[in-house]
C-alpha cells in the first residue's frame, strides 16, 4: 500500500482542488480512497469538482472546518487531500441528512448505506458530521449499533470557521450540509489514540437540569451562577474567554473525562454547550496548562504511531478551540513532523472529534485524535 499528501493555498477554489489532488497523486498510479479536507473560504462544489478532474470516480470522503493540517504546515484557508492506493484497499462511502429522523435512526441508516456498499468487516469508520447538529452522540450510537465493535471510528465534526451558519461534508457524489458524510477504509490495520489533556479542579457538580445542549441547573440553581462562583466571580462579558479555558468535563465508567465545551449564557442563566449532555450527569469544571496540551500533541503522535508495525499515513483531527488556546500552531506542527517523519499525513481542525477510548464512538470537544494506518 502506498499513500500521497498534497495541499493548495491557490484561492481560486477549482483550481485549489485540482492542485492538492494532483500533488497527493504525484507518486501514486491509482488511488483507492480519498481524505479531503477544506476550509469555509471555498466553494465547495467547486473543489469537489477540481478534486475528481484528478481522480475520477474514486471513492471520497471529507469536511470543511477551521484548518488544515499538511506536512509543510498548519493553515485557517486551504485544501488538504490525502490520497491511499493498494490492491487490498477497499472503501465505500455514505452520506445521510440529519434532517431525515431522529439522531439516532440517522446513524442506523448510515451504516446500513456503508454496509452495503462494503463487504469490509474491519477497518476504519471516517465520520464526519455537521458540528452544528443536535444529537451527534445519538447519531454515533446508531451507527455503531449496525457496524459494530469490529469497526474503529475516527473524524470530527464540520464547521465554517466559527461562523455558524452553514457546515458542508463531501464524498464523490455531492457536498451536502445539515448531515453526516463517512466512509469504510479496509484492506489494511489502524492504530487510534485520543487525548484532551483537560484534568478537573473542585468538587464535583451535579447537572441536575439539562437538555440538548442547554445545562439549567448545576447543584439545582441557575447554571451560569454556579459556574462563576467556582472560579471566583466571572462576569459576564467574560464568559466567553473563560468557557474556552474552563470546560466541564465528564467521567465515563472507566476514569476518562469527556469534554463539552462551553459556548455562550442565555438570558435565563442556562449555559449552552457545544455538545449535548443529560441531566444527572456529573461533571467538573477542568483546566489545562499550555505545556499540557503540547504533552498531549506528542503522545497522541507517539502512542498512534507505536501502534502499527508498517505505518503508511496519518490522519489528525485537532480541535478548533483547543488550537485557538495554543496559539502556536508551529509547534504543534513541529511535533508531527518529528513524530511522522516522511510519512504522508492530513488533517482537520474541527468542531468536535469523533473516537473511542474503548469500543463505542464518542463525540469529543477539545480534543486531539491520531489515526495512522499501514499494511498488514
Amino acid at each position: 500500500m502506498r499513500a500521497g499528501a498534497g495541499w493548495s493555498l491557490l484561492q481560486e477554489s477549482k483550481e485549489a482542488g485540482r492542485e492538492a489532488a494532483r500533488l497527493a497523486l504525484r507518486e501514486l498510479e491509482q488511488p483507492a480512497v480519498l481524505f479531503v479536507f477544506t476550509t469555509s473560504c471555498y466553494k465547495q462544489e467547486e473543489v469537489l469538482a477540481g478534486v475528481l478532474d484528478e481522480t475520477g470516480d474514486v471513492p471520497l470522503v471529507g469536511a470543511c472546518g477551521a484548518g488544515i493540517i499538511t506536512p509543510a504546515g498548519i493553515f485557517n484557508e486551504g485544501i488538504a487531500v490525502l490520497a491511499l492506493a493498494g490492491d487490498r484497499i477497499k472503501a465505500a462511502t455514505a452520506i445521510t441528512w440529519f434532517d431525515d429522523g431522529d439522531p439516532w435512526d440517522v446513524g442506523k441508516r448510515l451504516g446500513k448505506k456503508l454496509l452495503a456498499g462494503s463487504r469490509a468487516s474491519s477497518g476504519l469508520v471516517a465520520v464526519f458530521p455537521d458540528g452544528l447538529a443536535s444529537g451527534i452522540t445519538e447519531m454515533l450510537q446508531g451507527l455503531y449499533d449496525i457496524m459494530g465493535p469490529g469497526f474503529k471510528y475516527a473524524g470530527g465534526g464540520t464547521g465554517d470557521n466559527l461562523r455558524f451558519i452553514q457546515t458542508y461534508q463531501l464524498t464523490e457524489k455531492c457536498v451536502a450540509s445539515s448531515a453526516v458524510a463517512a466512509a469504510i477504509i479496509s484492506g489494511c490495520v489502524f492504530g487510534i489514540s485520543v487525548e484532551h489533556g483537560w484534568k478537573p479542579m473542585g468538587p464535583p457538580l451535579v447537572i441536575t437540569r439539562a437538555r440538548g445542549k442547554v445545562v439549567h441547573e448545576l447543584d439545582a440553581r441557575p447554571a451560569f451562577t454556579v459556574y462563576a462562583e467556582r472560579l471566583g466571580g466571572v462576569e459576564l462579558e467574560k464568559m466567553p474567554k473563560m468557557g474556552l479555558e474552563h470546560p466541564l468535563g465528564m467521567p465515563n465508567a472507566m476514569g476518562r473525562f469527556v469534554i463539552r465545551d462551553p459556548m455562550q449564557v442565555l438570558p435565563d442563566g442556562a449555559i449552552e454547550l457545544a455538545t449535548e449532555v443529560p441531566s444527572r450527569a456529573v461533571a467538573y469544571l477542568m483546566h489545562a496548562k499550555h505545556s499540557d496540551l503540547i504533552e498531549v500533541t506528542q503522545r497522541v503522535a507517539a502512542a498512534s504511531l507505536s501502534k502499527i508495525n508498517s505505518p503508511a499515513f496519518a490522519l489528525l483531527f485537532n480541535c478548533v478551540s483547543r488550537s485557538l488556546l495554543l496559539k502556536d500552531s508551529e509547534l504543534e506542527h513541529k511535533i508531527y513532523r518529528e513524530v511522522f517523519g516522511a510519512l504522508p499525513f492530513a488533517g482537520l481542525l474541527t468542531f468536535g472529534e469523533v473516537a473511542a477510548y474503548n469500543d463505542v464512538p464518542i463525540f469529543h470537544n477539545k480534543t486531539l485524535v491520531a489515526a495512522v494506518g499501514g499494511a498488514f
